[in-house]
Formats: C-alpha cells, sequence, structure tokens
C-alpha cells in the first residue's frame, strides 16, 4: 500500500472520528492526526527500506547473472581456444607424419640404392688363351676381347676382374710371373680399346688355382683328351666385366 492511499484513509477516519466522539477536542483530534502520521511514516519508512533491501537483491542476482553469463563466455573463449589448439596440433601433428613418411621412404630408397650401387652382377665375359710360355695376343682372342669391350661401352663404369693363370710345367714362381704378364697384356690391350684403367682390375693366379670351368670344359671335350690339351686350356686369361645393379635397373626403366 503506498503513502498517499494510506493518508486518504487516515483522511476519512479522522471525521467519522469527530462525528463518533462529539466531546473531542480540537488537541485530541491532532494527535490523533499527528499519531496516525506517524504510523504512516514508519509504515513508509518501513516499506522503503523493503523496496530497497528488494531492489538491492535484485541488483545483487543481476550482478551474479552477469558475473556467470561472463564465466560462461570466458569458458566457452577457452573450451573454442582449446578446439582451435586442438586442431591445430592435430594438423601440425599429421604433417609432421607426413614428413616422417617421406623421410622414411627417402632414406629406404636411398639405402636400396646403396645397395645396388654396392651389388654388381656379372654382365659379360671372356676367355683368351696363350701359347706355351707366351704373354702375347693372338688374331682371334682380340677379336673375343673386341666383342666384350663392345658390350662394355654399354655400360661405362662397368668394372673389369682379369685373371691370369699358368700351367703347371715349369717353377711356381715363374709361372706366377708368368701368369701376371698375360693379365696386363689383356688389360692393356683392352685400355687401348677405351676401356678406363680405373675400372680394371689384373690378378696372376699361377699355376695354383684352376680355372673354375676348366673341368665343365674337359668334360665336354673327347674324353680321349691329351695332357698337352689340357695344358693349353690351363694357359688362359679370364675376363669378367660387372655393372652395378643400380646400372641395370636404370637402364631397363629408360627401356620401358
Amino acid at each position: 500500500m503506498t503513502t498517499s492511499k494510506l493518508r486518504l484513509i487516515c483522511a476519512g477516519l479522522v471525521p467519522l472520528l469527530l462525528i463518533g466522539t462529539g466531546c473531542a477536542t480540537k488537541g485530541f483530534v491532532k494527535t490523533q492526526i499527528a499519531d496516525t502520521n506517524a504510523k504512516i511514516s514508519a509504515l513508509e519508512a518501513k516499506t522503503n527500506e523493503q523496496a530497497t533491501k528488494e531492489q538491492a537483491d535484485i541488483t545483487a542476482v543481476d550482478q551474479k547473472i552477469a558475473a556467470t553469463d561472463s564465466k560462461v563466455a570466458d569458458v566457452s573463449a577457452s573450451a573454442q581456444q582449446a578446439n582451435t589448439t586442438a586442431n591445430q596440433a592435430n594438423q601440425l601433428a599429421q604433417q609432421n607424419q607426413a614428413a616422417i613418411a617421406a623421410n622414411n621412404a627417402a632414406t629406404t630408397a636411398a639405402i636400396n640404392n646403396l645397395n645396388s650401387a654396392l651389388s654388381y652382377s656379372l654382365l659379360t665375359k671372356a676367355d683368351v688363351t696363350f701359347g706355351f710360355n707366351k704373354s702375347t695376343l693372338g688374331k682371334t682372342d682380340q677379336a673375343a676381347l673386341d666383342t666384350l669391350v663392345q658390350q662394355f661401352q654399354t655400360r661405362p663404369r662397368a668394372v673389369v676382374d682379369i685373371f691370369g693363370y699358368a700351367d703347371r710345367i715349369g717353377a711356381s714362381d715363374y709361372n706366377l710371373s708368368l701368369s701376371r704378364r698375360r693379365a696386363e697384356t689383356v688389360a692393356r690391350y683392352l685400355v687401348s680399346q677405351g676401356i678406363p684403367l680405373q675400372g680394371i682390375h689384373i690378378i696372376g693366379m699361377g699355376e695354383e688355382h684352376v680355372p673354375p670351368n676348366l673341368s665343365a670344359e674337359l668334360q665336354t671335350m673327347d674324353p680321349n683328351i691329351t695332357p698337352g690339351d689340357a695344358r693349353r686350356l690351363a694357359r688362359r686369361v679370364l675376363i669378367r666385366v660387372y655393372v652395378a645393379q643400380a646400372s641395370l635397373q636404370t637402364s631397363a626403366s629408360a627401356q620401358n
């Protein structure tokens, strides 16, 4: 109830009091009015106090709601930032995984290439024989070497191994030296035909190592082969041309 309404009610009560109490004095009336006004003022003050308190409570609630909304907004922003950070971290992880996979692939390819470069396969071979106590090449032997040179030219980085041999006639030391001179003769001819010297390896095996294919050759010949024929086959030089696996693979890829 508002103060104005209370005052109207009290104003209506005063005439009633005057009518009901014909002997009432003006002082009494004033006293009653003063008491009534005091009560009204007290009630008004109490009402205002209550209203002020309620308004303060409402303000406090509004502040709490605003604070809560602010916290919710902060939490939402933090969650969004965390989500963004997580997405960035995930993208970075994927990029790192892709980089690691690429590095692994490159490493594997490099290892395979290195293994291929270190692994050699036989490209071609030739055998030439020499006369007794001789280290000079005949025309037929030169023709065989020319065929080998032509094949070498298709793989200029190939490696040539030359093994010289001698028969068992004579001293072992002499035969070792003779086998090396035969290997050097073949090497000189190959170099004269354009094969790089740095790709040639020579060794004199003497009479201690029988050529690995000698037995096979003897078996394909007449069973009545003479010891002279066997010694002639022993007076030989074996030439083996090896090429790196990587070179073979590159050539095959180019042809495809």
